[in-house]
């Protein structure tokens, strides 16, 4: 579940705009009769403008056929007036042309841009067709083991100390996860460049909605801290990151953003199953949220983008479970 995102400073204005309001179509589809799932009920009043369709040629190379989850990761080239060249996983319903992908296909088709009042609001992958076959495959060596992804050993399970690392705040300020002891700590990993409403935007848009609800009960405000943690330390300053937190209303000390290293998100980063490749214009990535109690230790791991659909009250759950008894 990975994607590679190469993102234009246009892209990155239409971030800014919708979160953080935005939300993503479970399938990454259209829903043919209404909004799709998951994302805003409110976005349009009953007078209010329709949305716009924008249909894009998009050209590019399959790199993973997933049948039974309907999706297909391209490596597209640029569309002009809308985002970069990257590798993006996308949802396809078009179960026959499924059949036939291969990874190396080189492919064309449209993808179909839904706007409201000129925000980005939901996409949809359409009508692949093969331009060229991948090249025969060579006999794999059985010889081989499959390397897994995330080693068992190294992947932490619940109620395991999670590892220390420094990262620094968005006013600059080295902060240890250990110097967070005696708060649960709600941990998620985003960029401020990625671009599409079901990844990073729907974290922040998440987190967002957590700050709110838990805000209004300060006694347990006061023992609760929710970081968004970049791991784009080549971009994500921290004056990025307080300008990011400005237009999302972060309320620190209760939300706050923060990047680290990439020395010190290995620390963190593979215990907690986050995926990330950075490179000097693109970043492939998944998403992961952690809740670790105020011992320091993990009390939920949600890895991966379905498990990254929890809802607000779920979550509150979880995060009240973790505290002494609270007054309010």
């Amino acid at each position: 579940m990975t994607m590679l995102y190469r993102i234009n400073h246009a892209v990155m204005l239409v971030v800014l705009a919708v979160a953080p309001g935005c939300g993503g179509n479970r399938e990454g589809g259209f829903a043919r009769d209404k909004l799709a799932p998951g994302l805003p009920r409110a976005v349009r009043e009953p007078d209010a403008p329709g949305p716009t369709v924008t249909n894009y040629p998009i050209k590019g190379v399959v790199k993973k056929v997933e049948k039974e989850l309907e999706h297909v990761t391209l490596q597209h080239e640029a569309i002009p007036g809308f985002m970069d060249a990257m590798r993006m996983r996308f949802a396809y319903k078009d179960k026959r042309a499924l059949a036939t992908l291969r990874p190396g296909d080189q492919v064309v088709g449209t993808l179909r841009v839904e706007r409201y009042s000129g925000v980005v609001h939901d996409y949809a992958l359409l009508g692949l067709k093969v331009t060229e076959p991948a090249p025969p495959q060579p006999l794999a060596d059985s010889s081989k083991k499959q390397v897994p992804r995330f080693e068992a050993k190294r992947l932490l399970d619940v109620g395991d100390p999670v590892p220390d690392f420094t990262m620094t705040s968005q006013d600059s300020s080295a902060v240890r996860l250990s110097d967070l002891r005696g708060n649960v700590v709600v941990l998620t990993f985003i960029y401020t460049r990625c671009p599409l409403p079901d990844f990073c935007p729907l974290m922040d848009k998440k987190f967002s909605e957590l700050a709110e609800r838990i805000g209004a009960f300060p006694e347990r405000a006061r023992q609760i801290r929710l970081v968004s943690l970049s791991f784009d330390p080549e971009h994500d300053t921290p004056d990025v990151l307080r300008k990011h937190a400005q237009i999302r209303g972060t309320t620190p000390p209760l939300w706050s953003y923060a990047v680290a290293s990439h020395d010190e998100l290995a620390k963190i980063g593979v215990p907690l199953g986050l995926f990330y490749q950075p490179g000097e214009t693109e970043i492939a990535h998944n998403l992961s949220t952690a809740i670790i109690d105020r011992q320091g230790k993990l009390a939920r791991l949600e890895i991966g983008k379905e498990r990254n659909k929890w809802g607000t009250a779920d979550l509150l759950k979880t995060i009240y479970s973790l505290l002494p008894a609270a007054r309010n």
